[in-house]
């Protein structure tokens, strides 16, 4: 495994402080690629039986601009993996992997040359199988060593057996099979999901899309899928992965772990009676959080906080975006559509009331300071709720919010500039005292559903809750109009490292005919239209839609 290479200077880490002789000759144990057989792009040198310290990896980097993958492993790593974690290999290619590391008071550096195979997908619906396309465009100085994972959904493995509920309907059908990698700033794949070791429509605890990957403050990765919920190191080492709690059922969107060490993940119910005595499965509408263990120790159930017969915004988004079946007309009166002649059925159809996708939640966050979390509901707005289940504060337009709601809705303090969110994805908290909210711009203004004109915005807003105001401090996105606009999905997430918003504008194109998206990645500098990074990200099959995309921190990984 060892090529014979001259001395090198590079540098290898804040260990390392004088030139070290590469070795001819490997004095540690075996190379095994993919030893958990879920990430494919990673291996172990095994040590041996050899007590080894102050290990450096660095990856070298492909061709005249590959970007080199460099980060110092812990003893806990050495320990955990019997050796020594290699991450960030090329596909179908030769990697040179140079480690340093002491043993037995003398310090040394090896290469081992290390070939990971090609990217390996499961064939999906329309017999392709590709993952997309990174094209760089601009990367900022002190920005080439970034590493930022894509989460995309993809179609159905075809052959598949369809998983149906009961009576009660549901969201299990909502199956899609997911995209999940890391791409440097070369726009090069360094890692990836094997999503056939984890993914099988024919199971219930198999089938769901890969959803609201987050890396935690010991970084892992952790997201839901369907009825379970996982959490996994980066070399595929499963942490736990778990069904979801009997109560609850559908996992989609959200899994976020809390300053508490608890995680938060959106769910519907399994079972819910509704007062008019009709059982159903509740659709996206609750918040449940559990801890490491995974007991559920509390959890929000919007039916009872909010207004699930609320469809302002529902019904201004037309048919394509509601899903109506065949035959039926969107009734105008609020609660028109529970009448027995023209009834949407139950299950994951947007519509009004519980049993149905009145709410739609695909992010939340937590708040230490009140102990409340922020909930971004799609069909609703953002919402902050505290842990006795009462609102604190809505950022939404006022219109259609019950009588004992509308005193929570935040007031603009400038009217000249501001703009509510749309349809928004994430809704988190920057740590500066603002919150970041990711504007699609479908429904805009209550607005008919209209395929040109359209933006999305990137926006930053201060809310001042004991005075029930909100201020606009900036926003990025609209002046790029429609080359930017995503109707669904995508993400913005305030980056204290560097000081940047960093943006997923992550469907743009979704409504087009041909359905082939080009998504957007930017790092924003706070405060200013000044973009730092920007990588394009072709969709090369039909169908293909990101949802996410995150900043990979190697430091706290190994």
């Amino acid at each position: 495994m060892n090529a014979k290479t001259p001395t090198l200077d590079l540098p290898t880490g804040a260990c390392l402080t004088a030139r070290v002789p590469e070795r001819s000759q490997a004095l540690l144990g075996d190379v095994v690629v993919n030893p958990y057989r879920l990430a494919p792009l990673t291996a172990v040198i095994r040590d041996g039986g050899r007590t080894v310290s102050d290990v450096h990896v660095r990856v070298l980097g492909r061709g005249e601009r590959g970007v080199d993958i460099a980060y110092d492993v812990s003893d806990r790593s050495l320990w955990t993996y019997g050796g020594i974690p290699v991450f960030g290999l090329y596909p179908d290619y030769v990697n040179q992997v140079q480690v340093t590391y002491t043993l037995d008071g003398e310090r040394l550096r090896e290469r081992y040359a290390i070939y990971a195979p090609a990217v390996r997908l499961p064939v999906v619906a329309s017999q392709t199988a590709a993952l997309p396309q990174v094209q760089p465009i601009k990367v900022a100085p002190g920005f080439e060593q970034r590493l930022y994972l894509f989460n995309h959904l993809q179609g159905d493995i075809p052959g598949a057996r369809a998983f149906k509920w009961n009576g009660l309907g549901g969201a299990a059908e909502w199956d899609q099979v997911g995209n999940n990698w890391i791409a440097d700033t070369n726009g090069e794949v360094r890692w990836y999901l094997d999503i056939e070791q984890i993914h099988d429509s024919n199971r219930r605890d198999g089938l769901g899309g890969t959803m609201g990957f987050q890396q935690t403050r010991d970084g892992k990765l952790i997201w839901g899928q369907g009825q379970t919920y996982s959490k996994f190191d980066l070399l595929g080492r499963r942490v736990w992965q778990r069904n979801l709690p009997d109560k609850f059922a559908d996992f989609s969107h959200e899994i976020r772990e809390t300053a508490n060490g608890t995680y938060l993940l959106r769910v519907g119910t399994s079972d819910y009676r509704r007062p008019d005595g009709k059982r159903v499965r509740s659709i996206r509408d609750h918040i449940i959080e559990v801890n490491e263990a995974g007991d559920v120790i509390d959890f929000w159930d919007l039916n009872q906080i909010l207004d699930p017969y609320r469809g302002d915004l529902l019904g201004t988004l037309g048919k394509a975006a509601v899903q109506l079946p065949e035959g039926v007309v969107r009734q105008t009166e609020r609660l028109a559509n529970e009448l027995a002649e023209g009834d949407l059925p139950f299950g994951d159809t947007p519509g009004v009331g519980t049993g149905r996708n009145w709410a739609h939640v695909n992010a939340i966050d937590y708040d230490p300071a009140d102990d409340s979390i922020i909930v971004s509901a799609r069909h609703q707005g953002v919402v902050k709720i505290g842990r006795d289940k009462t609102v604190k504060w809505i950022l939404a337009a006022s219109q259609g919010w019950p009588e004992a709601l509308q005193a929570k809705v935040l007031k603009p303090l400038h009217s000249e500039g501001f703009d509510w969110s749309w349809t928004q994805h994430t809704a988190w908290l920057t740590g500066q005292g603002t919150l970041t909210v990711f504007d699609n711009g479908w429904g805009r203004d209550f607005a008919p559903t209209k395929l040109t004109g359209n933006y999305s915005r990137a926006v930053e807003y201060r809310i001042d809750e004991a005075q029930g105001t909100v201020e606009q401090v900036w926003a990025y996105g609209q002046e790029r109009g429609e080359e930017w606009y995503s109707p669904v999905t995508s993400v913005v997430a305030y980056r204290p490292d560097t000081d940047t918003q960093f943006i997923y504008s992550a469907s743009v194109g979704f409504l087009t005919a041909e359905k082939l998206t080009t998504s957007v990645l930017n790092e924003v500098r706070r405060g200013s239209q000044e973009v730092l990074v920007e990588l394009k990200v072709h969709s090369r099959q039909p169908g293909s839609v990101g949802y996410r995309a995150l900043v990979i921190e190697l430091d706290k990984a190994f």
